[in-house]
């Protein structure tokens, strides 16, 4: 079986139909959203995730989704998350980051695109973007003690990326009423997250890691 690289791939290969025979009728929408659809994304060293949702989704659905998960493996596949109607109506509001992120970063490939109409409340966003900021900058602070604990600085500066993309993306809209297209415009708008290549002096990666956690105060306290 030829592991899938492309989109195009993906649109062209049988697992739209798989999915529905698979679930039938409580299959509502498949969809490709998640990491794979972001500038990095490498199909040779990373897999496509597919997210359902689901009319019902409950441990006796799911279970018929485990000889399908085996086969989507030899096709570079994983499924992501399963939603119910249920959840997606009730949660828009609670979790308003991960739901703009849901509704449009997507490729559909059975059914519709998830939350066409999502549009999320200001004061929740922000409220999540804020705590998420002060979650991250926690975590990132551990992360850099570990360096040259099993941790270089290339891969402390990788995961300040990795972390706080998600959440500027979230702090772009508020800003600019639109969800970023790429992460050229989120570095245009947040230029203190742009990161660079580190240096060989341990004193001047930690005065850029400390400009970066003096820059995710500053974006704290502007919202």
């Amino acid at each position: 079986m030829k592991k899938i690289l492309t989109l195009q791939d993906i649109e062209n290969s049988h697992w739209s139909e798989k999915f529905y025979e698979t679930f039938g009728e409580n299959l509502i929408a498949a969809f490709l959203h998640g990491n794979c659809l972001y500038e990095g994304f490498d199909a040779l060293h990373e897999m496509w995730q597919v997210s359902l949702i689901l009319r019902e989704a409950t441990p006796s659905q799911l279970q018929k989704a485990h000889a399908l998960t085996r086969e989507m493996v030899k096709d570079n596949l994983k499924f992501g998350f399963f939603f119910s109607e249920k959840f997606l109506a009730e949660n828009a509001q609670i979790y308003p980051l991960e739901f703009l992120h849901l509704s449009q970063k997507n490729v559909p490939l059975f059914g519709t695109a998830p939350l066409p109409q999502f549009s999320p409340d200001d004061a929740a966003l922000r409220a999540e973007c804020k705590r998420e900021l002060k979650n991250r900058s926690l975590y990132l602070l551990r992360e850099f003690s570990r360096i040259q604990a099993g941790m270089t600085p290339m891969d402390f500066f990788i995961e300040v990326y990795d972390e706080l993309i998600p959440i500027l993306d979230g702090v772009f809209f508020l800003t600019c009423k639109k969800f970023p297209q790429n992460r050229a415009e989120i570095f245009a708008q947040f230029p203190a997250f742009q990161i660079e290549e580190p240096a060989l002096q341990p004193e001047e990666n930690s005065k850029r890691a400390n400009a970066i956690f003096v820059a995710i105060e500053n974006l704290i306290s502007s919202l």
